[in-house]
């Protein structure tokens, strides 16, 4: 059964434990915030880059997925995007990067 929900980022970080490979972490912000600073293992699929829609619809539909954006506003958008396009499992950070930078959860680049 298809499961579509927004989680805390603590939680967020339990199930990346507990899934390992078989979850993809979707980075939503631009690459130059990406780049700076992001979530172990997450990949940047930049929301207003370029062929964004494209590069979703290429995206592996029965893979599991924990998406983020900068405040999870988009992460929110986007997670009802999959749901719709059929995808069977995807997860938004509540609160996005910025919720999990201030429970000091670990990041890769830069730290304050």
């Amino acid at each position: 059964m298809p499961r579509f929900q927004t989680i805390t980022p603590k939680a967020a970080l339990k199930l990346m434990e507990e899934k390992g490979n078989e979850i993809t972490i979707l980075d939503i912000r631009p690459e130059d915030e990406f780049e700076k600073e992001h979530v172990p293992g997450a990949e940047n699929l930049d929301y207003h880059g370029h062929h964004f829609q494209e590069k979703a619809e290429k995206l592996d539909k029965s893979k599991n997925y924990i998406i983020y954006c900068k405040s999870g506003a988009r992460g929110e958008y986007f997670m009802g995007k999959m749901k719709e396009s059929g995808f069977n499992e995807a997860y938004n950070i509540l609160g996005g990067f910025v919720a999990w930078k201030i429970s000091k959860l670990p990041l890769v680049g830069e730290t304050e």
